[in-house]
């Protein structure tokens, strides 16, 4: 019975067997409505973006975030991006609580990291839309459930560039 098996699945393994498909037409409309939709998309921001909440009670029209250029490290850039991440819902009412105690607006908050990246001397530029160069722009990251102030290196327009030390859920506050 062994030897019978072992025959099948040689004979298996060395004769193959066609298979055939139906072949499908898809309609040329189909295509050109895909490229009308494609065509009307208008991206302000590169295409990674995190849109933390797109709609809820008390939090609308938050602006796009997202990783502006590679990180720079030890004062050179790197390849090394900034990986922009959604958060909760409690994180962000967090971050509003903390811009009202400083008289500002919340813009952004996200959370940032870095995968597989040595952090020494880090920064990382942020693109939020409505950022204007000179604007008082305040970043803050939450740490052990205190909101710990980050350095700003430079406020540019649509940029955001900070001192990045380490994984974790930054606000920006104008």
């Amino acid at each position: 019975m062994k030897k019978f098996l072992a025959l099948s699945f040689a004979l298996a393994l060395t004769f193959s067997t066609t298979v055939c498909a139906a072949e499908t037409v898809v309609p040329e409309k189909q295509f050109t409505e895909l490229g009308t939709l494609s065509d009307s998309a208008v991206k302000a921001l590169p295409e990674y973006t995190s849109n933390a909440v797109s709609e809820m009670d008390g939090v609308r029209d938050l602006p796009a975030i997202a990783s502006a250029s590679n990180l720079m490290t030890e004062g050179k850039e790197t390849n090394a991006t900034c990986v922009v991440d959604k958060v909760d819902v409690t994180a962000i009412r967090y971050a509003q609580q903390k811009a009202e105690q400083l008289g500002g607006s919340m813009l952004a908050v996200a959370e940032l990291s870095a995968p597989g990246v040595n952090l020494v001397d880090a920064q990382v530029a942020l693109t939020i839309e409505g950022v204007v160069a000179g604007d008082a722009v305040s970043v803050f990251k939450c740490v052990k459930g205190e909101w710990v102030a980050v350095d700003v290196v430079a406020v540019a327009e649509n940029t955001v560039t900070i001192k990045f030390d380490s994984k974790g859920i930054y606000t920006v506050i104008k």
